[in-house]
């Protein structure tokens, strides 16, 4: 598979911001309702296919738009690899779409390892579609509606 350098510099800003993860903080009181001015925030079931099972961990990034896609996550989680097979909750997410990215970090290093012409050889994927050079926002966008949201990682 060909991967544009676009799709490196995403990924090494995933590796990045999967590191940069900072432990949530508790919930604040509810306060009394407002007239909407944001859109609101929400959680998706995330499916992902083809995870090497028990072998390092996944590293999860959600973008909400094409101007911050690859660049700054609106969301990043890291969760120890599973099952071939694997659902994630991923919350904190808002608007009416959203594109993932992730990798599954086999040696546990928080780096995407590559080979010497810089291609991933850890396992990654996309939602949506990604195509031939790696993902992009207009064929990695979804639907934010509440249906889950499938990944099948590389092989």
């Amino acid at each position: 598979m060909k991967v544009s350098s676009t799709c490196l510099l995403t990924l090494c800003l995933l590796s990045a911001a999967a590191q940069a993860q900072t432990t949530p903080t508790a919930p604040t009181a509810p306060t009394a309702p407002t007239a909407p001015t944001a859109p609101a925030t929400g959680c998706a079931t995330v499916t992902i296919d083809n995870v090497r099972p028990q072998q390092g961990q996944l590293m999860l990034a959600a973008y909400g738009d094409a101007a911050t896609y690859g660049k700054k996550p609106m969301v990043a989680l890291r969760v120890p690899a599973g099952e071939a097979r694997m659902q994630v909750q991923l919350c904190g997410l808002s608007g009416t779409q959203v594109a993932l990215m992730l990798y599954q970090d086999l040696d546990s290093d928080g780096k995407m390892a590559r080979n010497l012409m810089g291609l991933p050889t850890e396992p990654w994927g996309s939602s949506g579609n990604p195509g031939m050079f790696g993902p992009q926002w207009d064929t990695g966008k979804v639907a934010l509606d509440g249906s889950p949201i499938a990944v099948k990682m590389s092989l």
